[in-house]
């Protein structure tokens, strides 16, 4: 097994160079294409310690078998053609997952518990002008993206390099991380080789689409394959009219339809407030997570306070604190009288020793009213690199 596995991630890495050399020579040949594929992607390493027995309860930071342990995360890959044309475009992007935390993406048909290769996502992006910028002055278009894509509700990525910390948030655990399907964002981004679901021109953005499901599994399917889940989302820019606000970005995201398994409904909600300080040293974020389930006492919410301080040219810290209020089970392994209500509190430093290479020390302390696998409190340590490249 694992022999196959390794042959698999040789041949997907190897094809992925060869598709890279294919891009860029069709660019070379065809100069209409206004960029060639560019192939990118990191790999995450780490060690976690925790004083005492137990260490990791919660699952967030890391399972039990990484306990006290070197671990190799993942080795990501990316090829990647972003559009860059302000009218008619188009581009695409393939990620792909090798390593232990790959099965932690539940995007294959068939999981595995040990090393694995999984597609992180894969979608095409496509843009149409609707208007005529020789007549308006201005350019107004409208960006589809249409395979498997990231969700649009969450403050924190799937990738370990998009976040400022290592360890999950608790907000993340009820999240949808991926949804297969159609997604429409207006107005298009302007800039070239911005992604649209990040970056925008206007002061506001919608994002409205369709999805096979609310859970990450690619061409996965409900009971009643017609239910399908509807995706909206909304960004605004604070004008100047707002005096020190100008600037900030709010964000709200929603997710509303079923998983592959089950009937019932399931509803996300996602807020987002990022604060623009005086200082340039200084950013604030405030999040509001939650999810909603049929019957009484079931929804889940989170709300996050990331605050972040540039202490030297090399050296920053990151600050993120949580408090969450449970109704269906956040944690893993838990009985349902183990359910409870709880805070956490995340440290992290992220030191700039070398190029492309993220270097982060960090510790994690999570307290729950009741006793969750044995434990109140649960402290943990952790060193990871990652090398970007």
């Amino acid at each position: 097994m694992g022999m196959e596995v390794c042959m698999r991630g040789a041949f997907l890495f190897l094809f992925f160079l060869k598709a890279s050399g294919w891009a860029q020579d069709a660019a070379e040949s065809a100069p209409a294409l206004a960029a060639s594929a560019t192939l990118s992607g990191y790999v995450s390493t780490g060690y976690r310690w925790g004083p005492g027995t137990g260490n990791f309860a919660y699952g967030l930071s890391g399972s039990t078998s990484r306990a006290n342990a070197f671990s190799l995360d993942v080795v990501a890959l990316s090829l990647h053609r972003p559009m860059e044309n302000w009218l008619l475009d188009s581009g695409y992007r393939v990620d792909l997952w090798l390593g232990p935390d790959a099965s932690d993406l539940n995007t294959a048909a068939n999981e595995t518990t040990g090393d694995g290769v999984e597609l992180r996502q894969a979608y095409l992006d496509l843009r149409f002008a609707l208007v005529n910028p020789l007549i308006t002055g201005e350019t107004t278009s409208l960006d589809l993206r249409i395979g498997t894509f990231n969700s649009i509700v969450g403050f924190e990525s799937p990738d370990h390099n998009a976040n400022a910390h290592y360890t999950r948030s608790w907000g993340y655990t009820i999240q949808p991380t991926v949804h297969t399907g159609l997604l429409a964002f207006f107005p298009g981004t302007g800039r070239p080789g911005v992604d649209p679901l990040y970056e925008w021109d206007s002061r506001y953005q919608i994002a409205l689409g369709v999805a096979n499901t609310n859970d990450p599994r690619i061409n996965g399917t409900p009971a009643n394959a017609d239910r399908k889940t509807l995706l909206a989302g909304f960004m605004w820019e604070f004008p100047e009219a707002l005096g020190p606000l100008r600037g900030s970005r709010f964000s709200l995201g929603y997710v509303n339809g079923r998983a592959r398994t089950g009937s019932d409904p399931i509803q996300n909600l996602s807020l987002g407030l990022g604060l623009l300080p005086n200082s340039e040293k200084w950013n604030l974020s405030l999040t509001h997570d939650s999810r909603i389930l049929p019957g009484t006492g079931n929804d889940d919410s989170v709300f996050g306070l990331y605050v972040g301080r540039t202490l030297s040219d090399e050296l920053t810290l990151s600050v993120r604190g949580e408090v969450y209020q449970e109704g269906a089970k956040l944690y893993s392994s838990e009985s349902a009288t183990e359910q409870s209500d709880g805070q956490g509190l995340t440290l992290t430093l992220n030191y700039k020793i070398w190029e492309n290479v993220i270097s982060r020390l960090e510790y994690r302390w999570d307290n729950t009213e009741d006793p969750i696998n044995g434990r109140h409190n649960n402290q943990g340590f952790h060193l990871n690199f990652i090398y970007e490249f």
